[in-house]
């Protein structure tokens, strides 16, 4: 059944492994949407005929009853298939899952259970209890489980000849919970086409999502599902032509996993130290539970899949392998203004103006110049009596305040230290998915708890954090400037001795340490920067243009001025 799912152009999260759990559920409903069927995640013989395969016993067969674990009530200790499930909802909802999905109920669990229920104002108990229960999705009882089927596959086709059919739109069975590059590529086509996707082309399948597809399927006379279906991707254009080919990773790190020995398993392990993380056991060439552990942790701070398998991403990410392509927000554009086609910050910060003036941009500031900023630009054009030609042009530079580099003085930011001291680690994290549809607005720097974290600036102390159940961002503090521009630290383990708000800070004084409190998988920074107390931008250039990881030797500066 999964094998025809996946054929169908569904996508079975964890592949055709024989178990129906939550990602085989999930995959059933998409494909129930796609048909129009009654969206029950169960194979009933309407969509059994739609998959081509066995509804398996006879009518007369009486399928036994069995009592399904019930999730409430699972702690610490607990193993099986519910605690699988648990932990395939916990992931899917963003939360770091140390360990991964493996059925067993430990201290990462309990956790991450944790964290979702602080996330969403329940008591932080690490126990699923029924309002925990009720958030996931989680039913708990008896569920009637077929015997194992004994029906022949139909007769034309056998697992080893199977039938030969047409390529299947891969956009096709896209709904709520998908991620990834195809769904951005739905999202920007839907953007494209003029309908509004709340928070942009982010690549995950939300709600906003849906109720945009929902809006476009309701616009151009197509069934109304929210779900992707082959009518709606063939009317956005979408996975008409075959897409090509991705070839097969060749980078021999790629695919490292538990178990692993060798040459190889060491290059990692010294990479992932090199970062700032701890691997139990050091660079001994044999990828254990303390490897993946601390693989896990580097997944979950750079948005990769926490699975504790070595990706083409986490590989380049760690410059192993290939060499690394530093991403840069600030690469090379073209001379003068932002111009259609251009993906770059100077093209965010132009959008976050247009928005800013009272004008409605589709997709909002999401740094991309397509068709969606252009129509915005020609609507600021039209509204101030300007020429209309959808484009940056020197009228428009005028009117919205902005300099020849495409961006306004207010996004004018120069640091003068680096925020931590080293040993540390960091890449180009702005903007990546985490969970509920949020977006990272910052960049996150590993280093070891403890380590010294400098205020970037001169500047006085505006606003304080504390860790408290429930709460995101753990310790944490503003360094704003009398422009209004403000740095904020988050997830800190506590203040230097004097530090509150309206203390006056130097650039370079000790404002705090490292730590991992609040919604943190790893101890790091996450760092912040807001031009003029705006909209943040992305951090990664600036941190880069200064970059000092590499300097591990704590430098003490106390210059602080007392508040009041």
């Amino acid at each position: 059944m999964q094998r025809a799912l996946i054929s169908a152009g569904v996508t079975v999260r964890g592949g055709a492994d024989g178990r129906f759990g939550a990602a085989t559920r999930a995959a059933v409903v998409s494909f129930q949407l796609s048909k129009g069927l009654a969206q029950s995640g169960e194979i009933d013989s309407a969509t059994a005929a739609a998959l081509g395969v066995s509804t398996g016993p006879t009518a007369t067969t009486t399928p036994t009853t069995t009592t399904v674990v019930a999730h409430k009530g699972l702690q610490i200790g607990a193993t099986g298939s519910s605690v699988t499930d648990l932990q395939e909802r916990l992931v899917a909802a963003g939360v770091y899952l140390a360990g991964g999905v493996d059925g067993r109920y430990g201290k990462g669990t309990a956790a991450a259970v944790s964290q979702y229920q602080g996330w969403n104002g329940l008591s932080r108990s690490g126990v699923v209890d029924a309002a925990t229960a009720s958030k996931l999705g989680i039913t708990s009882g008896s569920a009637p489980v077929a015997p194992p089927a004994t029906a022949t596959p139909p007769a034309t086709a056998t697992p080893d000849e199977p039938t030969v059919a047409p390529e299947p739109n891969p956009y096709v069975g896209l709904a709520v919970g998908a991620r990834g590059q195809m769904v951005k590529e739905v999202q920007q086509a839907l953007i494209d086409s003029g309908v509004v996707v709340r928070g942009g082309a982010d690549g995950v399948f939300g709600n906003a999502t849906k109720a945009a597809v929902s809006k476009y399927q309701e616009s151009n006379g197509l069934d109304v599902s929210g779900a992707m279906n082959e009518a709606t991707a063939i009317k956005l254009g979408l996975g008409t032509t075959t897409p090509p080919v991705t070839p097969a990773a060749t980078n021999p790190y790629v695919g490292l996993s538990l178990g692993a020995q060798g040459p190889l398993v060491k290059d990692l392990q010294t990479a992932l130290m090199g970062t700032g993380l701890v691997v139990r056991g050091g660079a001994d060439g044999s990828f254990g539970n303390a490897t993946k552990s601390a693989l896990i942790s580097f997944q979950s701070v750079n948005a990769i899949p926490q699975d504790g398998v070595v990706t083409e991403a986490g590989a380049r990410l760690l410059n192993l392998g290939t060499p690394a392509t530093e991403p840069n927000a600030f690469a090379p554009t073209p001379d003068g203004y932002p111009q259609k086609g251009e993906s770059s910050e100077r093209v965010r910060v132009f959008q976050q103006h247009l928005i800013d003036s009272g004008i409605k941009l589709v997709g909002g500031a999401d740094g991309s110049f397509g068709n969606a900023t252009k129509a915005a630009i020609s609507t600021f054009q039209k509204a101030n009596g300007l020429t209309v030609t959808g484009t940056v042009t020197q009228e428009v530079a005028d009117k919205l305040g902005l300099a020849e580099a495409g961006t306004s003085t207010a996004a004018s930011v120069k640091l003068d230290r680096f925020p931590i001291q080293g040993q540390c680690w960091y890449g180009n994290t702005w903007h990546a998915p985490r969970g509920n549809g949020r977006l990272h607005e910052g960049v996150d720097v590993i280093a070891a708890e403890g380590k010294l974290l400098y205020a970037v600036v001169d500047g006085t102390i505006t606003k304080q954090y504390w860790d408290k159940p429930g709460a995101t961002a753990g310790n944490g503090l503003r360094v704003a400037q009398n422009d209004g521009t403000y740095f904020t630290y988050l997830h800190m383990s506590g203040f230097a001795p004097g530090i509150e708000v309206g203390t006056k800070v130097k650039a370079g004084d000790v404002v705090g340490f490292v730590g991992n409190t609040g919604s943190s998988a790893t101890a790091h920074l996450h760092f912040e920067i807001h031009p003029g107390g705006g909209a943040a931008v992305n951090p990664y250039p600036y941190l880069k243009a200064i970059d000092d990881c590499g300097n591990t030797t704590p430098q003490y500066q106390s210059s602080f001025v007392p508040a009041g």
